[in-house]
């Protein structure tokens, strides 16, 4: 049996594709160009009021990741555990939450993103996400120490 290591270059992808897809999130949605792969497929919870079948390439996810981001004042993810790379599969998930405001207020969410690749690109993406009332009621492996 063929077993891989964490020092693979397949487990090397995941980190960097998972770490790649965050900053696009954080502000650099251009990465799209270059991390997504053309016949990319986006999952998201039901129901949702994005058509997921007219986001199917870079410029796609570009044009959404833009969209999103505009609809809050401010956005920020971070990942504190994970993530978890499937070498075999392709496949690199984590946790995530993300400080975010609607109305000058801050409204804390916490989510879990799967994301598939091949040939150093993303090629599905899912996601599911939940506002949170309080940092106290995130898992303890999510919280980071505020100032």
């Amino acid at each position: 049996m063929n077993q891989t290591t964490p020092n693979s270059d397949v487990y090397t992808m995941g980190l960097r594709l998972w770490a790649d897809w965050t900053l696009m999130w954080n502000g650099r949605p251009e990465l799209a160009r270059t991390l997504v792969a053309e016949g990319f497929v986006l999952h998201l919870p039901s129901p949702s009021s994005l058509v997921t079948t007219t986001i199917t390439g870079p410029e796609a996810v570009e044009h959404w990741v833009r969209q999103h981001r505009a609809s809050f004042q401010w956005l920020t993810f971070h990942t504190e555990a994970g993530p978890f790379v499937d070498e075999r599969a392709g496949i690199v998930a984590g946790p995530w939450f993300a400080d975010t405001s609607l109305d000058g207020s801050p409204r804390p969410v916490c989510g879990m993103d799967t994301i598939a690749f091949a040939a150093d690109k993303i090629t599905e993406y899912w996601t599911l996400s939940k506002e949170v009332d309080r940092v106290a009621d995130w898992p303890k492996a999510l919280r980071v120490p505020r100032p």
